[in-house]
């Protein structure tokens, strides 16, 4: 009997160090296993029930709801009975904590980038003086807008607050200088579009003009953005009528209009961006870094890859972390594109008789892809050759 006692006072235990209420970060910042979410929804509730005008305990409460909303595969339902879950928090939030922060924030995230809710997001910034969880999306509002002072005094707070993972910024520090000037850069998504900003913030590269793929779906943005870069206007409807039926024309032809701007800039498609998006000028693509060159030109894409790796780009983070990073398994995962430019530069410097850059390459690549989905086929591709 004392056992089956302890027993229980152990699985106890266990169930509330699991519901602890913790931070919830953005899942593209940080993801966790999904039991996790429906863990921190139950701890966050709990802190709600003591205390129900508790803003904080709200905004992690609608946020892991949002991460097991959009995050979870196994859940089958269809959207609109999913986003019902994050209606719930918000309607209870509308009830309890209306003139708050945190619901005016949350209102603004569930409806993102939708200018019918944009109210919402500037009574945050009104009552979130200090805070930094909006501050993204002030950058946002800025950069549709086309109000760069805006835009890059966010940017800067941002920088100057630190809660931004050290290892998204030397990753796309290296997407930067591995550019052209006055190159347009292609993104897709936070990762690969915000810590570009925030460099861009601290006067590096601002040369560079970055497109981010998500929103130059909002018409009213990509028609001024066009304009000022002297890239033809977007017609949708002649986009949608000549896309098949299985196609979205934006994958299709929108990379291909950027890349034929009239004032010829240089155009680069990051690594983090889909093939989708690609397949109409993957003919005219070069490899040169942590991005693909568009260019209707055989370029020399191994020069630039030596030229980039070897004098240009900040390496020493890859194996030598002195510092934490809230998103370090993301940083792992974005890590991963420099596999593919790295083993052409590994067989290349094979190739040429030199071991001594073979070998530093290859220490890079095996620390990359430790532990990842890639590490046997690496490992076999290196001892093969």
């Amino acid at each position: 009997m004392k056992k089956y006692f302890l027993l229980i006072v152990l699985l106890n235990s266990i169930v509330l160090v699991a519901q602890k209420p913790e931070p919830v970060y953005s899942f593209a910042r940080v993801l966790k296993p999904m039991d996790w979410y429906k863990n921190q929804i139950v701890a966050w509730k709990n802190v709600i029930k003591k205390d129900s005008t508790n803003g904080s305990a709200w905004y992690n409460y609608y946020r892991a709801t949002r991460c097991l909303v959009r995050c979870d595969t196994k859940d089958n339902r269809t959207w609109d009975e999913k986003i019902k879950d994050e209606e719930k928090v918000m309607e209870q939030m509308s009830k309890i904590i209306p003139n708050t922060y945190e619901y005016n924030l949350c209102m603004w995230l569930m409806h993102g980038n939708n200018y019918d809710y944009i109210s919402y997001l500037k009574k945050a910034a009104e009552l979130g003086e200090g805070r930094t969880e909006h501050i993204s999306d002030m950058i946002i509002w800025g950069e549709i807008d086309r109000d760069l002072t805006k835009k890059n005094t966010y940017a800067k707070k941002w920088y100057e607050s630190k809660d931004f993972s050290t290892g998204f910024l030397y990753y796309n520090y290296n997407v930067l200088v591995g550019l052209k000037p006055n190159a347009i850069i292609i993104s897709t998504g936070d990762n690969d579009t915000y810590p570009i900003w925030l460099l861009q913030s601290q006067g590096i590269r601002r040369d560079v003009t970055l497109l981010n793929l998500s929103l130059l779906y909002i018409d009213k943005y990509r028609d001024k953005i066009f304009k000022e870069l002297n890239i033809a206007p977007w017609d949708t409807a002649m986009h949608a009528k000549n896309a098949k039926p299985d196609q979205n024309p934006y994958h299709n032809d929108l990379i291909k209009q950027i890349a034929e701007n009239k004032n010829k800039y240089p155009v680069y498609i990051a690594l983090t961006v889909g093939d989708e998006y690609s397949k109409t000028i993957e003919d005219k693509l070069y490899l040169t870094g942590l991005a693909y060159e568009y260019n209707n030109e055989t370029v020399d894409n191994i020069a630039l890859l030596k030229g980039n790796f070897e004098q240009h780009f900040a390496l020493d983070y890859l194996d030598k972390n002195f510092y934490d990073d809230v998103s370090a398994e993301k940083v792992k995962e974005i890590n991963c594109n420099y596999i593919v430019p790295m083993l052409k530069l590994y067989d290349h410097y094979k190739t040429a008789g030199d071991r001594q850059k073979a070998d530093w390459i290859k220490a890079k690549i095996l620390v990359i892809a430790k532990d990842t989905e890639y590490e046997k086929k690496i490992l076999e591709h290196i001892n093969k050759n």
